[in-house]
């Protein structure tokens, strides 16, 4: 069993105040910069890939951590430094699966970028609230019935942000097994069963992507008024592990935060 553990970041604050930013391209504030870097500082510095939105939102911050990050991430989560490994008894490949690091660059995607508002697009939100208020509550309620005028189509936004995630995971995994395979190789041993390597894959992206990632790790499809339900604040962290059997198959689990009474 292999596992990519998606670290899925929602932008900042933005320039140009309380306004309905789908397509509309506008950079972080000062406070969304330092809002997403709180955020990443308090997550483990485990990471082998980033992922991100092309809006600028959320493009910028990727391309900094980028180089923020750059040469410094292991490969692979969860496993001893090969020094370690070497210096140990043990000689299954489980124990030597080592944190390869390889410079990382951000990779943008326009498929995970936030649904096209259409005519809504970059407007005050008060002022449609003023002018189109029906339109709007129908729309935030029932979105796979109502679109906004001349905007994307719920099911085409689930679409495509459905194929990002398809083809980031694929790639990642196939990455996973190569690492594997070249340890089982060059040692001549199998895995013991024993240990699950993890990939974390930072992805920079909005609330709207998000939250369908979210319904889709609940297994929840076209529940009306769902996504509203769902309360996720500017530069929010969720965590979404996807775990692949030898047959390829794949299992979505959405970590939730858990606790225990003393």
């Amino acid at each position: 069993m292999k596992q990519i553990q998606l670290l899925l970041l929602r932008h900042g604050e933005c320039e140009g105040g309380t306004i309905l930013r789908g397509r509309v391209d506008v950079p972080l504030s000062e406070t969304g910069w330092q809002q997403m870097s709180a955020a990443v500082a308090a997550q483990a510095s485990v990471c082998s890939a980033i992922y991100s939105s092309t809006s600028r939102r959320c493009a910028d911050f990727a391309q900094a951590l980028a180089a923020e990050l750059h040469s410094t991430m292991p490969l692979l989560s969860g496993v001893p430094p090969l020094s370690t490994a070497l210096s140990s008894n043990s000689t299954s490949a489980s124990s030597i699966l080592t944190a390869q690091t390889k410079p990382l660059e951000a990779q943008f995607l326009s498929d995970l970028q936030e649904i096209d508002f259409g005519d809504w697009d970059g407007r005050k939100l008060d002022e449609l609230y003023q002018q189109e208020g029906e339109y709007l509550a129908a729309y935030w309620q029932n979105p796979w019935q109502t679109p906004p005028p001349n905007g994307e189509t719920m099911a085409s936004f689930e679409s495509r942000v459905n194929y990002a995630i398809e083809q980031i995971l694929a790639a990642e995994f196939e990455q996973l097994s190569i690492a594997l395979n070249s340890i089982v190789l060059n040692k001549g041993e199998a895995q013991d069963g024993t240990l699950t390597p993890t990939a974390k894959i930072w992805l920079v992206s909005h609330g709207g992507v998000i939250r369908h990632l979210m319904a889709r790790a609940l297994g929840v499809e076209r529940a009306v008024g769902f996504y509203s339900q769902l309360n996720l604040p500017v530069a929010a962290v969720v965590k979404i592990n996807v775990l692949q059997d030898e047959q390829g198959s794949r299992y979505w689990r959405l970590d939730w935060p858990s606790g225990r009474c003393e």
